[in-house]
């Protein structure tokens, strides 16, 4: 009899585990009203428009990899990403945007909610370009700054 309970309990408490394993994450739309369990607990479309009227205050993340990218003359952008809240957020942003071309750098700051890019030197890419890629990793921006005033001194 035990044996019997013993195997679906397990397979029950193994199988939400592996599932999330498996996800594929950029296939994801955090604005949908779908929300996979790795987000249980987070109301993405909670998140507010507070910091549109703070765009200027927007900074490039202190990161090793940013800075040299701009040292060496990258374009720096900074997006704020509603729903960025996990880990789970942060690969598949980094997935989308470290496989570009005109990407340099590219840092996702969780406690700031902010997608930090350097282009490389020459490269472009329009606010609507970015705001597909975002989307495509399955999130919304709120608002895009750029150029070196972004650079905190």
């Amino acid at each position: 009899m035990f044996r019997r309970l013993l195997i679906p309990a397990l397979m029950a408490f193994a199988t939400p585990a592996f599932a999330q394993d498996n996800i594929d994450h950029s296939k994801m739309d955090h604005g949908s009203a779908y929300k996979p369990d790795h987000h249980a607990g987070h109301d993405h479309e909670a998140e507010t428009h507070e910091e549109t009227e703070v765009i200027n205050s927007l900074t490039l993340a202190n990161q090793p990899n940013l800075a040299a990218a701009v040292a060496a003359g990258g374009e720096p952008i900074v997006a704020k990403v509603l729903g960025a809240v996990c880990d789970f957020c942060v690969k598949a942003m980094n997935k989308t945007f470290g496989k570009r071309d005109d990407v340099a750098a590219v840092y996702v700051d969780l406690d700031s909610k902010t997608l930090n890019l350097v282009l490389k030197p020459g490269a472009t890419m329009t606010d609507k370009e970015l705001i597909k890629a975002v989307k495509k990793s399955g999130y919304k921006v709120d608002s895009i700054a750029r150029g070196p005033n972004l650079i905190d001194g």
